[in-house]
């Protein structure tokens, strides 16, 4: 696999509160750019392997183009992975999460290419890694912002007096 793009961000939630966001991949349009819907074809759980979704993405000088993604690892909450059948970039997220101290944690976000032809190596890869790198930047910025800010259906404001305690 290709390396196109890595990035981090440190989010002020849980590790477990960020998994459960990001592996519903049905919420991934509302804080990645470039993705303009994307929906279950299966009945399986968000955040389980096998589950797959129909993905519709902007493409620069293509347009608009769907592509089927499935979830091919899933470790709560550490860890979560899809493959997409674009071709010929045949893509790969991965997404880390790691725990940090006041309930923070790491996340960071990977984009790989399976294709291992040369040509697309040498012509596509290059251009695909400029435009993923600019929408990962602002996808992840938008992503702990909405976190954090409480802007996500199911968390509310940290300290805010507002969260469950279980009763």
């Amino acid at each position: 696999m290709y390396l196109l793009v890595e990035k981090t961000v440190t989010v002020g939630r849980s590790a477990h509160e960020v998994f459960a966001h990001i592996s519903n991949m049905e919420r991934f349009s509302e804080w990645f750019p470039g993705v303009v819907a994307i929906t279950s074809l299966n009945a399986l759980a968000h955040g389980e392997r096998g589950k797959v979704y129909l993905e519709t993405v902007r493409i620069p000088l293509r347009g608009r183009r769907r592509i089927t993604l499935r979830v091919r690892e899933a470790r709560a909450p550490h860890f979560f992975a899809t493959e997409g059948q674009l071709q010929p970039l045949l893509p790969r997220m991965e997404i880390s999460i790691n725990a940090t101290p006041q309930a923070s944690c790491t996340l960071t976000w990977r984009l790989f290419s399976r294709n291992r032809s040369r040509g697309v190596r040498w012509l596509l890869l290059p251009l695909a890694g400029f435009v993923m790198r600019r929408r990962a930047a602002k996808g992840l910025a938008t992503l702990k912002s909405q976190l954090e800010e409480g802007q996500v259906r199911g968390l509310e404001n940290p300290g805010s007096g507002t969260e469950s305690d279980g009763e």
